[in-house]
């Protein structure tokens, strides 16, 4: 079950999942400031349960640039996968798009930033929620 919980949750990392809305209304070059770092995974939450990843599993990270560009490092992520981000100041959102997947971030803070999916495609009856929170990489 573990090994499913951390397939699932890297699957997500590599922009494999579909997400939803949020609600971030800040300044522009404050979301810059704020999301453009170096992030690394901390844990998953999996319909509601704390998951972290084991020490086995490789580090993935996220960074994100002030030009717009984004790349998924380590774990699953294929070498040099990019993508863009985007916020849209007027509806509170940040969108990450990656070989035309759109992802979403529903939470941003300057230590910790959270994606969410609803996997519906994979188990229709079943939806499996994921809320995967990053930590800004220690140096």
């Amino acid at each position: 079950m573990k090994k499913f919980i951390c397939l699932c949750a890297i699957t997500l990392l590599a922009f494999q999942a579909h997400t939803y809305a949020q609600n971030i209304h800040l300044p522009a070059d404050s979301v810059t400031k704020l999301l453009c770092k170096t992030w690394e995974v901390d844990y998953a939450l999996v319909q509601g349960k704390k998951v972290t990843m084991p020490s086995s599993t490789p580090k993935i990270y996220l960074v994100f640039h002030k030009d717009g560009t984004c790349s998924a490092v380590g774990g699953k992520s294929k070498p040099g996968e990019k993508g863009r981000w985007e916020y849209d100041a007027q509806t509170g959102t940040i969108s990450m798009i990656v070989e035309k997947e759109r992802k979403s971030i529903i939470s941003l803070t300057k230590t910790q930033f959270v994606v969410s999916a609803d996997d519906q495609d994979a188990v229709p009856d079943d939806s499996l929620r994921i809320k995967v929170y990053f930590k800004v990489k220690q140096k």
